[in-house]
């Protein structure tokens, strides 16, 4: 995923040692029969046809702000990383500014976040990514969004609203 191409695992190898199953965050190597490895790309994910990962362009991500001096408004765009992929996003919708201590909304529609605030955002993204909720699957529902070579926030995705499957 996201290319959708089905092919069959040949073998796998978890620190230069055959091994017969992986789980959601090993670090192995895959050799696979029919796909040659140029298709292959950073932040694909190989999965059972019958259980498809997610693919997705807009999202809904939780986060928290790092100490940044120039605040993250609508439109505002962010490298958004997940996993292996790097993504251009836009900030389409900020939905609420969350109570640190509690997770409860304090405000609706803020116009703006600032250092050290926990938000729910909407993004969009300019291609799509492998994604799942964080609450289906840690490995693949963290987020990092960076502006300018620094890390502005950090999150976990609490909603597909694209999926692309």
């Amino acid at each position: 995923m996201p290319s959708g191409e089905i092919d069959t695992v040949r073998s796998l190898e978890r620190d230069s040692q055959p091994c017969a199953i992986a789980r959601a965050g090993d670090s192995v190597a895959v050799s696979l029969l029919g796909i040659h490895g140029s298709h292959v790309m950073p932040g694909g994910v190989l999965c059972h046809p019958d259980f498809p990962v997610s693919v997705a362009k807009r999202l809904e991500l939780k986060i928290l702000t790092f100490d940044i001096a120039t605040p993250i408004l609508v439109g505002s765009q962010l490298e958004f990383h997940i996993h292996h992929s790097k993504e251009v996003a836009r900030v389409v919708k900020i939905l609420s500014l969350l109570d640190s201590k509690t997770g409860k909304t304090s405000k609706k529609a803020p116009r703006c976040l600032l250092a050290k605030q926990t938000a729910l955002v909407e993004v969009a993204l300019q291609a799509a990514v492998c994604v799942q909720e964080f609450s289906t699957c840690k490995a693949l529902g963290r987020v990092f969004l960076r502006a300018s070579g620094r890390t502005v926030a950090a999150g976990v995705v609490t909603r597909i609203i694209e999926d692309l499957d």
